[in-house]
């Protein structure tokens, strides 16, 4: 469990992961009471003081702890899939030669500027759902399912490498769609279909642009 620290203006002080107890008691109509217990740190001192505000964000969205579990971790994973697939985009984009390299060049710009923005949708995602989104790229490295990959001069190659990236990321996120089913977690799996909407036709596109040839009839 995460509880969010913030200050009588509603900004974010910190989250608090490290906790030994917590008795909380709702109120309706006045606020709750709560006894905390946690390890004694700068950080903990610098949050729990007078005035700040705690709050458990699930309660507000009405989803069950236990019950989205599961979903946090998938989005973890694929937040890890989606940083090392991103940083491949950036190589193909500097990295591309060839007849379809002002195509291409700016083809791969353009995904990965989508797969920043759904970085930080997933990781915004994570802390709505009371999780904390790892920042650091060798932890990412740890646990992506994507591989690095570098040196990829020809276009062919690198959509081929997309190709077979979106078949992972489409089996993962179809997973998540039904976990977060499971949990009554209609956001999360909205999210998730958009992106597959996309990836689809991202699909077809590629798979058109790779055909070798054409058959008039």
């Amino acid at each position: 469990m995460e509880l969010y620290v913030y200050s009588s203006d509603m900004v974010l002080q910190g989250i608090v992961e490290k906790i030994a107890s917590l008795i909380w008691t709702r109120r309706y109509w006045t606020c709750g009471e709560f006894k905390l217990l946690v390890p004694f740190t700068e950080e903990h001192s610098r949050m729990l003081v007078k005035n700040n505000i705690i709050m458990k964000t699930l309660n507000y969205i009405k989803l069950n702890e236990s019950g989205v579990a599961n979903v946090v971790s998938a989005l973890h994973q694929l937040l890890a899939d989606f940083q090392v697939y991103y940083t491949n985009l950036r190589g193909f984009h500097w990295n591309i030669k060839g007849h379809g390299f002002f195509v291409l060049h700016e083809k791969f710009e353009s995904m990965y500027d989508d797969a920043a923005e759904k970085v930080d949708e997933i990781a915004e995602r994570i802390l709505m759902l009371g999780g904390v989104p790892e920042n650091k790229f060798s932890e990412y490295l740890k646990v992506a399912k994507i591989k690095e990959v570098s040196d990829v001069a020809c276009g062919s190659d690198a959509v081929s490498n997309i190709l077979e990236t979106y078949g992972y990321l489409i089996g993962e996120e179809r997973k998540i769609i039904e976990l977060a089913n499971e949990a009554g977690d209609d956001v999360t799996a909205d999210l998730m279909t958009g992106y597959l909407k996309e990836q689809e036709k991202m699909v077809w596109m590629l798979v058109a642009f790779s055909t070798k040839g054409c058959t008039d009839k």
